[in-house]
């Protein structure tokens, strides 16, 4: 069977020249760059997930900043940033150190999520190593429990935890918010510990990762979206959305960009690429594109906002 090719930007409204060659400045607020011996779980025995088999990726090996800034050569996109991720490092500390050291001797700000456990006893140590570095700006550890094995992350509900919670209620203190990944299934408990943690800034990632589907599964995630989008601390990244539509295309993601921007607002909304993980379902200019194309009815100044400004502001660049 011939494989099938997809035009992901193709729609009725075709773009002129001057809209598909505009200059498009962008922090890309959710990448991974991995030196990937510290990371135990990255080679061919890695279980299979709602992304796809990762074989591309283990076949490219390492991805560092020179490989996201290549991303972009011979497009009109302007990477000006970006905010590395934690990818559940063997050595959270060893993690933070290598990123930082790319954006150190590259010139070039990138800005950490650091990770660990926060039910660890000795939690408090790594967050005030973590945080002694420079570009450290908050913590991530993912909370997705799902019933389908494909989207099951962990094995413990973390947000039901003492003692996670516990640790959560230390990122204050160290100047880190929280990168919050995890399911619609779990919105509920999720705006419970948004509201018992009023003086951190929770920053939902993927758009809340819409999972399920059916006609439930959508209304479950259009209404915690609303819901989360009733907290003032509370923000969130559009990524991901190739990894739950592996032939996604402009029109098939318009309808998930529109439902968070309905629910946040555009100052409270930031885009990312999740690369190297959703380089598996496009390229790089096509998704980032196919975001800016989304909204290129908006203004420059909400553009701007949602590509660069948000950024900017929410990971204290």
């Amino acid at each position: 069977m011939s494989e099938i090719v997809i035009d992901r930007l193709a729609t009725i409204i075709p773009e002129t020249d001057a809209q598909r060659d505009e200059p498009r400045p962008f922090i890309d607020t959710h990448v991974h760059l991995m030196q990937t011996s510290l990371y135990p779980w990255f080679n061919r025995s890695k279980a299979l997930t709602f992304e796809g088999p990762w074989d591309p990726l283990f076949d490219a090996g390492d991805y560092v900043a020179s490989d996201l800034r290549a991303e972009t050569d011979g497009t009109p996109i302007e990477l000006v940033g970006a905010v590395h991720v934690q990818a559940n490092a063997a050595d959270p500390i060893a993690e933070v150190d290598a990123v930082q050291r790319m954006s150190d001797e590259s010139g070039w700000p990138i800005m950490i999520v650091a990770g660990g456990d926060l039910s660890s006893p000795g939690i408090e140590a790594t967050l005030e190593h973590e945080a002694a570095y420079a570009n450290v700006r908050g913590f991530r550890q993912n909370l997705n429990m799902h019933a389908h094995p494909l989207y099951h992350y962990v094995d413990k509900p973390y947000m039901d935890d003492p003692q996670w919670l516990a640790g959560l209620g230390l990122l204050g203190k160290y100047g880190m918010s929280f990168d919050m990944q995890l399911y619609p299934t779990q919105f509920g408990r999720a705006c419970e510990v948004i509201d018992a943690h009023p003086d951190t800034l929770f920053i939902l990632n993927h758009a809340g990762m819409w999972a399920d589907r059916d006609f439930a599964g959508w209304k479950l995630w259009r209404d915690g979206l609303r819901e989360l989008g009733k907290r003032g601390n509370c923000v969130v990244k559009i990524s991901g959305l190739a990894s739950m539509d592996h032939r996604w295309t402009l029109e098939s993601i318009k309808p998930a960009v529109y439902t968070v921007l309905d629910s946040f607002g555009v100052n409270r909304t930031m885009f990312a690429s999740n690369f190297p993980v959703d380089k598996l379902h496009g390229t790089y200019a096509d998704i980032i594109h196919g975001f800016a194309r989304c909204v290129e009815d908006l203004s420059a100044t909400e553009r701007d906002a949602m590509f660069v400004a948000n950024a900017r502001r929410y990971y204290r660049f």
